[in-house]
């Protein structure tokens, strides 16, 4: 595959600037709330002005004149249901970053993976990869107490992660991968089911939350972790007080010598976003997630040269996603709420402009998005006219309201459902009900559980390869059957199909040609919007890399350097 490849040439500039400037934070980006919210972006940034080129480090001086005493201080925007790694995507995805160490993980810039932990990555035949493993130890907790970190480890992990009922893995590992042998200490086999073109991606081998190193003796015990987290990673947790106000502290014994150079990690829980603003200026936290442009200029304004603001157009997409049984059942009434969304005025709502209208795939990955031609003619038309007319051909009962379920976390989802509310009110004719809940629930129950009676909204996570986007067409996501109950034989097949070739062009075709038939057959999820995201920094804050997607949350090289 070679390098940069989902950025096509064809791609205009401004999807290009979609592209280039995703990127990860090193720490202060990771959405911990856990779907991708343009409050607080997954890893979406660019380089400030001045500061290093996408796809690359920054520029640092010599390591021994970097401090290491400092401390990164976070924001955590809701509390936690659990700290457990498999019960709760938000613990998932943190400790995956910062706690647990990974074989290996693959770049959005390059498309190629990067060796962590293993020193060396064979595979010999289509269904069989073989990782060789470098040094490395557990913190010293009981009950593993700093033992080396051994195949038997990784092979438990993997294994024992994809059937935890908290773990939202892929149709990948619950098909395509078949188990792991581990002939000695330092050897771990990979076998598969059958060839697939993801196997090293975010997708697959390579997610985050399944690839996590976790000790075998915990793997058994997985309820071990409702109290306490032991990994191999950069950092050591410390504790937590309910759920928020996590505090992790450097590895001594991290594999990489010298590393990381921040001393420690704190969370502070800030639900609204006006006293984020505050703690921010205050300078009681490091960086803040910018709702908008009005955020940013007032900051700017306020601290001038003091603060860094960095910005990307985001590849977490807004959605919405009906069902597709019941009154939803009729292709006719799900056409006819995507119909009636108008999407510049959404993103006018909630970005005053800053974003764009998004496909199945969003801006970033250009060489597989449809065109902006193509998608203004089927899956962007706004017909209100239309709208209504389908639904009175349905016979849709417009006297009864739909109801919209949405995540409580932080302002941006509640503005998205009132504004998706506002227009299907308005374009349609019909009432509409706004149920929140809780991240946990909402996310356990009403999605992954589809227990929600007609409509859910939320954001993606801002995925590093195409293929995830795809997920609410399946028939199965991540061993669950579809969210929305929709079940189309076809589309299940041609996206097995994509699965299995190799050749890079080949499968941008047949990407493509998933998306249309997607549409064609009113696939019940919709994609409305990627925004434009902003986070502000002290100038303390060091050493960010960019350009490399979510990879850059494994930088051990941020720190804090006060000195002007």
């Amino acid at each position: 595959m070679r390098a940069n490849g989902l950025f096509g040439s064809r791609a205009s500039r401004r999807r290009f600037l979609a592209g280039a400037g995703a990127a990860g934070l090193g720490a202060g980006g990771l959405l911990l709330a856990g779907c991708g919210d343009d409050e607080a972006p997954v890893a979406t940034s660019t380089a400030p002005e001045g500061g290093a080129s996408p796809g690359s480090s920054p520029t640092v001086p010599p390591e021994a004149d970097i401090p290491k005493d400092g401390i990164l201080r976070l924001r955590q925007t809701a509390p936690w249901s659990s700290i457990n790694p498999w019960k709760g995507l938000d613990s998932g995805l943190t400790w995956g970053f910062y706690v647990f160490d990974h074989l290996f993980y693959t770049p959005l810039d390059t498309l190629k993976p990067e060796l962590f932990l293993a020193t060396s990555l064979e595979q010999p035949e289509p269904t069989r990869i073989i990782f060789k493993l470098g040094e490395g130890y557990f913190h010293d907790k009981p009950p593993v107490n700093g033992c080396r970190v051994t195949a038997r480890d990784v092979k438990a992990s993997y294994e024992t992660s994809i059937k935890q009922p908290g773990v939202s893995t892929t149709t990948f590992m619950t098909q395509v991968f078949a188990g792991i042998e581990v002939p000695d200490d330092e050897t771990v086999i990979v076998k598969l089911n059958a060839p697939d073109a993801r196997a090293f991606t975010s997708t697959a081998l390579g997610g985050v939350i399944t690839s996590s190193i976790i000790p075998e003796e915990i793997c058994a015990q997985p309820e071990f972790m409702d109290r306490d987290i032991i990994g191999s990673g950069r950092f050591v947790f410390e504790g937590h007080e309910g759920g928020t106000n996590f505090r992790l502290r450097r590895f001594e014994k991290w594999r990489i010598p010298g590393e990381p150079w921040l001393a420690g990690m704190r969370w502070f829980l800030i639900q609204e976003q006006a006293q984020a603003l505050a703690a921010f200026s205050a300078q009681d936290i490091d960086t803040v997630g910018l709702a908008n442009v009005l955020e940013r200029d007032q900051l700017v304004q306020r601290h001038g040269k003091d603060i860094e603001i960095d910005s990307d157009i985001s590849r977490s997409v807004w959605v919405v996603l009906t069902r597709a049984d019941g009154r939803w059942a009729d292709p006719r009434v799900r056409r006819a709420v995507n119909l009636a969304i108008d999407r510049d005025e959404i993103i006018e709502i909630m970005t005053f402009g800053e974003g764009l209208k998004s496909g199945i795939m969003p801006p970033a990955f250009a060489s597989v998005s449809l065109s902006e031609q193509e998608l203004a003619e089927t899956l962007w038309k706004f017909d209100p006219t239309q709208a209504k007319q389908l639904l009175a051909q349905a016979g849709f009962d417009t006297s009864q309201p739909i109801e919209i379920k949405v995540a409580a976390l932080g302002d941006n989802y509640s503005k998205f459902a009132q504004a998706i509310a506002a227009q299907l009110e308005k374009n349609l004719g019909v009432k509409t009900n706004i149920v929140t809940e809780d991240f946990g629930t909402w996310l356990q129950k009403s999605l992954y559980g589809s227990e929600y009676k007609d409509l859910i909204v939320f954001p993606t996570l801002a995925y590093d390869e195409p293929s995830q986007y795809l997920r609410p067409y399946e028939k199965e996501i991540g061993g669950r059957p579809n969210w929305a109950r929709f079940f189309d034989d076809e589309l299940n097949q041609m996206i097995a199909k994509s699965r299995t070739i190799m050749d890079e062009e080949e499968r941008f075709e047949a990407l493509k040609e998933i998306q249309r038939k997607a549409i064609e057959k009113v696939a019940p999820a919709f994609p409305i919007y990627v925004p434009r995201t902003f986070a502000a920094y002290w100038y303390w804050v060091k050493g960010r890399v960019t350009g490399r997607g979510s990879f850059g949350l494994f930088n051990g090289r941020l720190y804090i350097d006060k000195r002007r």
